[in-house]
C-alpha cells in the first residue's frame, strides 16, 4: 500500500521575503550609525571639557599665585627688629624732620627746596634698588638670586623687547629661615622665629619655587637679613618639547622652575596713581591723591617722575592654548569652532585705543583650543598717605 505525506503547517518551512530583509538590515545600521555617533560625540564633548579643564585649572592657580605676591609686594615689618641698631624697622621709614623719609608716603615729584625726587618706597630703603613691583615689556636681565646673593644696591634692568611674552618681578618681606642673632633678640623679631629649625618647620620665608631664601651676603648696606623674597614670572620655551611655560625665579636659587604648560602670552599693564604735592612751609602734610591714571606699559612707568613707586594695581593678562605636539586637534571641531585665537595685544590707536586687539588667525596646523584670562590685582603695599 503507498503512503502519500503530506506536511502540516507546523512543518512547512518558513521565512521572510527580500524587501522585509533589507528594511530589517537598514533599521540595523540606523541604530547602529545612531549609536556610534551618539559615542563619538559622547567622547567629543568629554574632550572638550578636558580641554576646558586643561586650560581653567592651571591659569586659575598661577593668577591666585600673581594675585597673592603682587598683594604682598612692597610688604616690610614695621614692628620688626633692625639687626644693625636694634630699634624696630619703623626708625628707618619715617623720621618726623627728614621731608625726603615723609615724601615716601605722599610721592611728590619735588621737594619743598625744587628737589627733584625719583621715586622710592619704604621697602626700598631696606633693600636700596630693588622696587616691590617692577616689570619689563619683554625679558629682564640678571637673575633674582643675582640680586639678593650681591652686596651693593640692586640693579635692575630690562633685555629684549616683546609685545606679547612680558616680566614681572616682585619683592616683599617675609619670615627668615635663619636663627636671630642672640636667643635673647627672638621675642624682639616680629617674623622671626625662635631657631632655625623652627623657622623651616613653619615653612616660612620661601620663595615662588619653596626654596628658602638665601643668606645675606657680607658688605651689604644697609646690612640685611635673609628675609626678603624676589619672585620674578616670565614666559620661555621648554627646551625638550618646544612648549611654551610659564616659568618662576626666586630668590632662593639660581634655576627657574616652571609652572603652568602652554602659556602663550603673557602680557602686563601698570595703573599709577597721581603725584602728591609737598604743602607749604608750616602746613600739614596731606594724604596723596587718590586719583587713578590710565594702565600705562612698563616703559611708561619707568619713564615716569616717580618710575615704580607709584605702581597702585597690576593687570595681568595671560593667553595659553591645550598643549600638543603633534599639530592635531584638540578636540574635533575645534578649529572649525573657533577659527581665530584670541590675544593679549591691545590697540594703540584709534577710537578703540586700550581695547584688546581682534582675535589673530591661526598658525598653519595650529588645531589647539585658545582662551584668555585676565586679572587686576592692587598693590595694596602702595601707601598714600602721610603718617601724621
Amino acid at each position: 500500500m503507498k503512503t502519500t505525506f503530506r506536511p502540516t503547517a507546523s512543518s512547512i518551512q518558513s521565512g521572510v521575503t527580500l524587501v522585509e530583509l533589507l528594511i530589517s538590515i537598514t533599521i540595523g545600521l540606523v541604530l547602529l550609525s545612531a549609536i556610534g555617533l551618539a559615542y563619538v560625540n559622547s567622547t567629543n564633548i568629554t574632550r572638550q571639557r578636558e580641554n576646558q579643564s586643561e586650560l581653567n585649572d592651571p591659569a586659575s592657580m598661577v593668577l591666585s599665585m600673581l594675585r597673592r605676591d603682587i598683594s604682598a609686594a612692597g610688604y616690610v615689618d614695621i614692628f620688626d627688629t633692625d639687626n644693625s641698631s636694634n630699634l624696630p624697622q619703623a626708625g628707618t621709614i619715617f623720621v618726623p624732620g627728614s621731608e625726603q623719609l615723609r615724601n615716601l608716603y605722599v610721592r611728590a615729584t619735588t621737594l619743598s627746596d625744587g628737589t627733584a625726587v625719583t621715586g622710592s618706597t619704604p621697602f626700598t630703603q631696606f633693600f636700596p634698588g630693588l622696587s616691590p613691583i617692577f616689570g619689563c615689556d619683554g625679558d629682564m636681565n640678571g637673575t633674582p638670586y643675582d640680586i639678593s646673593i650681591t652686596p651693593g644696591p640692586a640693579t635692575l634692568a630690562c633685555g629684549t623687547a616683546s609685545t606679547t611674552k612680558h616680566t614681572l618681578q616682585i619683592a616683599y618681606q617675609a619670615a627668615s629661615t635663619a636663627a636671630p642673632p642672640t636667643a635673647t633678640a627672638a621675642a624682639q623679631y616680629s617674623l622671626l622665629a625662635a631657631t632655625a629649625a623652627a623657622a623651616v618647620t613653619a615653612g616660612e620665608g620661601r620663595d615662588c619655587n619653596q626654596q628658602s631664601l638665601t643668606a645675606a651676603p657680607a658688605g651689604a648696606t644697609p646690612a640685611r637679613e635673609a628675609k626678603f623674597v624676589i619672585n620674578r614670572y616670565f614666559v620661555a620655551e621648554n627646551s625638550s618639547d618646544h612648549v611654551n611655560e610659564l616659568y618662576c625665579s626666586g630668590s632662593g636659587n639660581s634655576t627657574a622652575q616652571p609652572l603652568v604648560r602652554g602659556v602663550e602670552e603673557f602680557v602686563l599693564r601698570y595703573q599709577t596713581a597721581a603725584p602728591g604735592t609737598v604743602p607749604a612751609v608750616g602746613a600739614p602734610w596731606l594724604s596723596a591723591p587718590n586719583a587713578q591714571q590710565q594702565y600705562a606699559s612698563a616703559a611708561t612707568v619707568a619713564a615716569s617722575a616717580l618710575g615704580w613707586s607709584n605702581v597702585t594695581a597690576v593687570e595681568v593678562c595671560i593667553v595659553s592654548a591645550t598643549v600638543d605636539t603633534g599639530g592635531a586637534a584638540a578636540a574635533t571641531g575645534t578649529a572649525v569652532l573657533q577659527p581665530k585665537r584670541p590675544t593679549c595685544e591691545r590697540e594703540t590707536t584709534g577710537s578703540n585705543i586700550g581695547n584688546f586687539k581682534a582675535d589673530v588667525n591661526r598658525a598653519t596646523g595650529d588645531n589647539r583650543l585658545w582662551k584668555r584670562f585676565t586679572s587686576v590685582t592692587t598693590v595694596r603695599n602702595a601707601i598714600f598717605a602721610s603718617p601724621l
